[in-house]
């Protein structure tokens, strides 16, 4: 793989989506066997078009900040602090009601806990809110017994694995995420709540004409709407508001995987290879659909082929940022944008221009 070359090919690919309006502004890293090779943006943070992002701006990235938070949980299980084994009501007593009481963290990372549905808040402040909003989901009646089924938890994501990994390592959430992933990774870039001087160097999000509002919270705005609200960005909800860069998303995964000569692998190779094994019951199909997010290991999606689901495993977000790792090409990759689409043809060059099969179990 000629490194130059590859470059250039991404750069013309984001060059060109920019020029025919299928993107605003984006970025893209690509690390191969430890190095990055790709590193490439391209366009402007603002509809105007007269602030040209760089390789600093941050985008918000929706869920694909999920397996960041997944990755400092499977962590906090290494260290021994709790098992995935735990019932939640055992670190979170006020949970263990309504059909929940044999909920365990296996479930949670596995979404399959049936607590798909955003607790209810009547504006921003109160989603920000993480005493009320944690209150609230302990009050809630899973849809099924948990374990049984798959759904995506879009949102309550952020506090069932945020009030479980707080009350069990009896810190801030935002703390735990900065001792386990942030400064060991060496991350300068990603944010579970900003800093002013983050907001200074953040995107401006639009929605492209083919975005449908995919994941509404319970009020009936979308996140995306709701991530243009200062409290909301500035709070750790780790299920949907992260804010990072292709740079920093491109890291964590690079970290994870043991890619990086100056860090210590985030994660044991047993930890990992187990978290990246499907994690469905046999009664409740697998949904192969090309494009789909329903295939879960412990926090992470799997889009590999169906006799090795794990080869390629990562997160994305709503409207199109992502970040991903293809084992058999020891490469990662991740594509970071602030106009959302339903559709990527533009990620989907690039991955092509990477040689990687992606969600495509029809061949």
């Amino acid at each position: 793989m000629n490194h130059q070359t590859i470059n250039n090919q991404i750069q013309n690919i984001l060059d060109q989506s920019v020029e025919a309006g299928e993107e605003l502004g984006a970025q893209v890293t690509v690390y191969h066997n430890g190095e990055i090779i790709v590193d490439c943006w391209s366009g402007y943070s603002d509809q105007e078009k007269t602030r040209e992002i760089n390789g600093d701006t941050v985008f918000p990235v929706f869920s694909s900040g999920k397996a960041v938070a997944s990755t400092a949980m499977h962590r906090l299980v290494e260290k021994g602090i709790i098992d995935y084994d735990t019932l939640v009501a055992d670190v979170w007593p006020e949970f263990g009601c309504n059909g929940k009481e044999d909920v365990r963290l296996w479930h949670v990372m596995s979404h399959r806990t049936g607590l798909f549905e955003c607790p209810a808040y009547k504006d921003a402040g109160e989603l920000a809110d993480w005493t009320l909003m944690c209150s609230r989901m302990a009050e809630a009646k899973p849809a099924w017994k948990p374990g049984t089924k798959c759904r995506y938890q879009s949102t309550t994501y952020t506090w069932l694995l945020g009030e479980i990994a707080s009350r069990a390592a009896e810190l801030p959430l935002s703390q735990i995420i900065q001792n386990e992933v942030i400064i060991p990774a060496q991350l300068d870039s990603l944010y579970f709540g900003t800093d002013d001087k983050a907001e200074t160097r953040l995107a401006t999000l639009l929605r492209g004409s083919d975005f449908d509002m995919a994941f509404p919270c319970s009020n009936g705005k979308s996140v995306d709407i709701m991530m243009n609200y200062e409290v909301v960005r500035k709070a750790c909800l780790p299920g949907f508001n992260c804010i990072t860069n292709a740079r920093s998303l491109a890291r964590h995964y690079a970290a994870l995987v043991g890619m990086l000569d100056e860090v210590e692998p985030l994660l044991k190779p047993e930890t990992l290879e187990m978290a990246v094994v499907l994690n469905r019951a046999k009664d409740d199909p697998v949904p192969f659909e090309v494009g789909t997010w329903d295939l879960f290991g412990l926090g992470y999606v799997l889009c590999g082929p169906k006799d090795n689901l794990g080869l390629i495993f990562g997160h994305g977000g709503l409207g199109g940022s992502e970040g991903l790792v293809d084992c058999s090409q020891n490469m990662v990759v991740a594509y970071t944008k602030n106009l959302l689409h339903t559709k990527q043809p533009t990620r989907e060059k690039i991955y092509e221009a990477l040689g990687i099969i992606y969600r495509d179990w029809m061949v």
